[in-house]
């Protein structure tokens, strides 16, 4: 029952603000790392009730994005909290959801499995072939964003960096996740081995 509302919570929140002008953390983003959550979540042998808080800081984790772009992992979970203690959920399992959104900063530093599968669900088009198109998606946010706007072998060079010094998190990321994300790192060298 908490999962529903909180998918219709967030879903609001994340159609309705900033969110849906965002190329890369955007609501499909949201719903793809939901979808990945439970996936390694079920993989690694966790029962409902460990994934639960799980998934709702999936829904959670980027809808301070509605407020902020930088930092917004802060806002994410004071939104969480705010949520989920009006709704009457446990003390313990809003810290868990905290502690998983916290998670999600870059460099991740996850400091219980439940993070890790968070962690891993946040980062998994890494280790797809998707991870091409998505990579295209996020130098666009960062352009509209004002972030920071890349030449092409820039692009490439800092995917590279980012790639090789990823570690997936979860015993799921690291065998099955881990070989694409392997033949990923080959395919970008080899673009710029053209520059």
């Amino acid at each position: 029952m908490i999962i529903k509302k909180t998918k219709e919570y967030c879903k609001k929140i994340l159609a309705s603000s900033n969110c849906e002008k965002l190329p890369f953390h955007n609501l499909m983003h949201t719903q793809e790392v939901v979808e990945h959550a439970a996936l390694i979540a079920k993989e690694i042998g966790l029962d409902s009730d460990q994934t639960e808080p799980i998934i709702i800081a999936a829904w959670f984790h980027d809808t301070g994005h509605s407020r902020t772009y930088f930092g917004h992992e802060e806002i994410s979970k004071e939104l969480a909290n705010e949520y989920l203690t009006s709704e009457g959920y446990g003390t313990k399992k809003i810290e868990m959801v905290l502690s998983c959104i916290d998670a999600t900063k870059m460099p991740q530093r996850p400091s219980n499995v439940y993070a890790e599968v968070l962690c891993d669900a946040d980062l998994f088009h890494i280790g797809t072939e998707l991870f091409f198109c998505k990579k295209l998606l996020l130098r666009r946010e960062w352009e509209l964003e004002k972030i920071k706007t890349y030449s092409d072998w820039e692009w490439h060079k800092t995917n590279l960096a980012f790639l090789k010094k990823h570690k997936f998190k979860t015993s799921y990321g690291q065998i099955i996740l881990e070989n694409t994300k392997l033949k990923n790192i080959e395919k970008v060298k080899n673009i710029l081995r053209y520059y």
